[in-house]
């Protein structure tokens, strides 16, 4: 089963600076999480994350998951090169109540990273094996984010953008979730509304919304 995890505003540790770390702090990025890597070395990348305030740092020598216990996080992810060094920090995490994730060890983790097709921070699409083989995930991902690119158009991405704003909109106006569901339908059906997407005119189609939210009154 594949689900997506709300991670905003909490924190997540990444245990590790090497590929494997950068490849899930780059994950992470997209989530509106606190990011903290904790490692003795680093890579280019991730030290000019740090250097962009895009996520905190702590330098520590790791040789065991004691540095857990001075934070709360809401997740861990073990992605040094030390297999049993791994597997104690996620028995740590665990204990903390924390879901916990070992690159090398799927079977100590709690989850399982799919391999992720990413469109304009708007559309996610994972191919998970389920830790069976994230080599296959990455080649099966590969394949099928050519044909997604070409699938789903500029005009789709608008439209989930301006789903959203609706949404929030929506929430301050109209009570109950069965009529905000359906208001939400009658603008992605609007043709003024789809003429103005298929401009590319976002601000226009979200001031028709306003204007449709108030001709409910």
């Amino acid at each position: 089963m594949i689900v997506d995890l709300n991670l905003k505003g909490n924190l997540v540790i990444v245990v590790g600076g090497g590929n494997e770390g950068l490849k899930k702090v780059n994950a992470l990025l997209t989530q509106d999480c606190k990011i903290l890597l904790v490692s003795d070395s680093t890579n280019k990348q991730i030290e000019d994350y740090i250097k962009g305030g895009k996520i905190a740092f702590k330098e520590t020598k790791l040789t065991n998951a004691d540095f857990l216990k001075k934070y709360k996080p809401f997740m861990v992810l073990a992605t040094t090169d030390n297999r049993e060094l791994n597997r104690r920090i996620v028995e740590q995490a665990k204990k903390m109540r924390c879901y916990a994730y070992a690159a090398d060890d799927p079977e100590v983790s709690d989850f399982a990273f799919g391999s992720v097709i990413n469109i304009e921070d708007t559309v996610q699409i994972a191919v998970s094996t389920g830790g069976r083989s994230p080599a296959m995930a990455r080649k099966l991902r590969m394949q099928a984010e050519k044909v997604f690119k070409r699938l789903i158009k500029k005009e789709d991405i608008y439209q989930i953008k301006l789903q959203d704003f609706a949404r929030r909109a929506a929430k301050a106006k109209i009570a109950t979730f069965p009529e905000r569901r359906k208001f939400l339908y009658s603008v992605m059906n609007d043709n003024h509304i789809k003429q103005l997407i298929k401009a590319g005119n976002l601000k226009k189609a979200q001031k028709r919304v306003i204007e449709m939210l108030g001709d409910l009154n």
